[in-house]
Parts: C-alpha cells; sequence; structure tokens
C-alpha cells in the first residue's frame, strides 16, 4: 500500500495525506501500481466525456476530458515530451541532447509536439461516441503507464549524475510482467462492465497491449542510440505517445470494426 500511495502522489496530483517516504526499493515496488494510477488518472476525463456530452455537446465535452486529464497529472508527462522533442530535433551531441532536455525552458520543437499530442487526443476522443470516448479514456492511460515498465525494464539510464530515471531504471521485467498482467485484468473488468459480448473484444485489446509494449521498447532501444539510455523525459514522452496510439487504435476499432 505504501508503494502504492507513492506513486499515486508522484505520478498524480490526487492528495495523499501523510508523509510517504521516497525510496528506491518503494518505487520499484511501486511500478506494478502503474495501470492503476492510469486508471486513476483516466476516471475524471471519462465521467467528464460521458456525462458532459448530453449539456454541452461532444467537441466541448472532449476539451474538457482532455483538460481534466492534464490537470490530474499537472502536465507531467506532457512536459516530458516536450523536453525530449527539443532534445531530439536539437540535433546536437548526446551530452548537448541531454543538457537541453533537463533546460527548464520550452523550445520552439517542444511546443509543438505538445501541441499535437494534445490536438490529436482530443481529435480521437472528439469523434467517437460517448460511451466508446468514456472506455477510451480509461484504457489509454492505463496502457500509457504500464508501458514505461517495458520502457525502463529494457534500457539504462542515460545520465551520468543521479536523477528520478534512476529509480524508474531499477524496473526489470518481472515489475513490468506484473504491470501487464494487472492491466489485462483491470481491462477485462472495464469490458465486462462496458458490453456484455467483452469476451469478443479482449483479443483485440490484447493486441494493443501489444502494440503499446512494443512501441514502449522501440522508443527505448531509440534513445539508447541516440543519448545513450532513457531518462525521466522520456518515459513522460513514452506515456503521452502510448496514450495518443491506443485512443487511436481505439478509434479505428469503433470506425471500421465495432
Amino acid at each position: 500500500m505504501h508503494s502504492l500511495l507513492l506513486m499515486i502522489q508522484f505520478m498524480t496530483r490526487y492528495p495523499v495525506s501523510g508523509k510517504i517516504e521516497f525510496t528506491a526499493q518503494h518505487f520499484i515496488k511501486g511500478m506494478k501500481w502503474m495501470p492503476l494510477v492510469g486508471l486513476l488518472v483516466g476516471i475524471p476525463a471519462s465521467l467528464v466525456v460521458f456525462f458532459a456530452e448530453p449539456l454541452l455537446g461532444k467537441p466541448l465535452a472532449s476539451i474538457f476530458a482532455i483538460i481534466m486529464l492534464i490537470v490530474v497529472t499537472g502536465g507531467l508527462h506532457l512536459d516530458g515530451i516536450g523536453d525530449t522533442a527539443d532534445g531530439l530535433f536539437s540535433y546536437r551531441s548526446p551530452e548537448e541532447m541531454l543538457r537541453i532536455m533537463r533546460d527548464s525552458t520550452l523550445g520552439t520543437n517542444g511546443v509543438i509536439a505538445i501541441i499535437l499530442i494534445i490536438l490529436l487526443q482530443y481529435l480521437t476522443v472528439s469523434a467517437m461516441p460517448a460511451k466508446m470516448a468514456a472506455l477510451a479514456l480509461l484504457a489509454a492511460p492505463m496502457m500509457g503507464r504500464m508501458a514505461i515498465t517495458w520502457h525502463a525494464a529494457v534500457a539504462p539510464y542515460a545520465r551520468k549524475e543521479p536523477g528520478l530515471g534512476e529509480f524508474v531504471n531499477q524496473t526489470g521485467i518481472r515489475q513490468a510482467a506484473g504491470a501487464t498482467f494487472f492491466s489485462m485484468v483491470i481491462l477485462a473488468a472495464l469490458l465486462a462492465v462496458w458490453s456484455p459480448l467483452w469476451w469478443n473484444l479482449i483479443l483485440l485489446f490484447f493486441f494493443f497491449f501489444l502494440v503499446v509494449i512494443v512501441m514502449a521498447i522501440l522508443f527505448a532501444w531509440y534513445f539508447i542510440r541516440i543519448i545513450g539510455g532513457i531518462t525521466g523525459d522520456t518515459i513522460g514522452a513514452t506515456i503521452e505517445l502510448c496514450e495518443t496510439v491506443v485512443l487511436l487504435l481505439i478509434f479505428l476499432f469503433w470506425k471500421h470494426i465495432l
């Protein structure tokens, strides 16, 4: 329970009472709770899009849902994708890229990356019926946070000096597999509530799991080649990119299969 509260406190803006000791051991144990943290991130956005659409219409309900995702996380992962874009698209040496990524100033590439991610998320959510959008906004944050356990399990920490990514980087295949299994259990429960024919959908959503896991691993390998490993920023970028891809996959499923 301590490790779960630590992850909620760190990854979200939910108030957590009491002093939570931040240790590497608790942080590593907490990685298995990432899917549940993702579910907690998605619940407010899911409720907003489902209940606000009859009152506000789909466009406004969708933008408020995306805003809710940002509010719950404090924009933590958007900051990661912005910093990552600034570093990678500077086309400098690995050391200079890492320095740029740590710089608190957001550059043009970072702004563009953040705008594109928010725009893609909004367009996919607004294109789906409220019930499907509500499911997508529960599944995407959960899968995005599950994916980073694989991102961290296969790559070294890029920086020489200590940092948050060093804690995350101690995640192994065991924690990643545990988080994946936990995610599948949560997803099966969500689908069972969402549709009486949920067993017909479970294999398709397992394919979505495979897609984001492969994405997270490929991103990690790419960052190893470019900057020597992963950082806290690449972890945030991976969350946002995997979330967006899951939203797109669910939209395509609704549009062409369902």
